[in-house]
């Protein structure tokens, strides 16, 4: 007479428990196969819509950073995308973020400080001589003084400091968790190692108010730059000048 039993049909060779308790373990090791392949199955799936969400947001990114429809985009690969993005992020020059991105960085900070109420504090540097060195010596020797400046800020600031060039000559530095002394100190130091090296800037740094955008936050510390500038020149040194703080930092 044919058995029935399911670990028969399964293998033979199994023991399993008499009873009831054998004939479930076995239809489970029966079945398992099928559900193991639905649950690979569903991870594909959930896989590949991960990666359609992140490329549409990657592409809506490069888009808007572009300023151009997300459809242009539509036939690019995510590495092609990423690569897009790496080049309109940060400057080739000095390694650190353009100013479209900083921007952008800056917006979310200052949402951050307001919403957790914690410290923040943002500085202009502008970079000494740049000018003069580029009609002197040439680019290549300013393009030098730029990469000097930005890595002795680099060196010195911490990995979630961010910086980004502003201008020509110009940086901003956000220092998200920092007091306003500590920041100045942090900013001494870096024109101490700069210094180190023949080069030279001038900052100004303000810390985050209640209320305050990026044009007023920024604006506080372009009008800090100016006086610690006027300041220098008082005391002889020989500093670029100009006329006064910006009338308003424009984003």
């Amino acid at each position: 007479m044919a058995s029935h039993n399911p670990a028969a049909v399964i293998n033979p060779w199994i023991s399993l428990p008499p009873g009831p308790v054998g004939t479930v373990i076995a239809l489970a090791l029966m079945f398992l196969p099928l559900l193991a392949g639905i649950w690979l199955l569903a991870l594909a799936r959930t896989v590949v819509t991960a990666r359609q969400v992140a490329g549409s947001a990657l592409r809506l990114t490069v888009a808007a950073d572009l300023g151009v429809p997300p459809r242009e985009l539509a036939g690019m690969s995510a590495a092609a995308l990423l690569k897009i993005r790496d080049e309109i992020a940060f400057d080739e020059l000095t390694g650190v973020m353009r100013r479209a991105s900083g921007i952008a960085v800056t917006e979310r900070k200052i949402a951050r400080a307001k919403r957790q109420k914690e410290p923040m504090v943002a500085a202009f540097i502008d970079v000494d001589g740049l000018k003069h060195l580029n009609d002197t010596e040439g680019h290549a020797a300013g393009d030098a003084l730029l990469r000097d400046v930005a890595t002795s800020l680099k060196d010195r600031l911490r990995g979630e400091d961010v910086i980004f060039r502003y201008g020509g000559d110009e940086f901003v530095c956000l220092l998200s968790g920092s007091k306003l002394d500590d920041a100045i100190k942090a900013f001494e130091d870096c024109l101490a190692i700069a210094s180190r090296k023949g080069r030279f800037f001038s900052y100004g740094a303000a810390e985050y108010r209640e209320g305050d955008d990026p044009v007023s936050l920024l604006g506080r510390a372009d009008a800090q730059l100016y006086d610690r500038r006027q300041a220098r020149r008082a005391a002889g040194e020989r500093v670029a000048w100009r006329e006064g703080p910006r009338e308003s930092v424009t984003l």
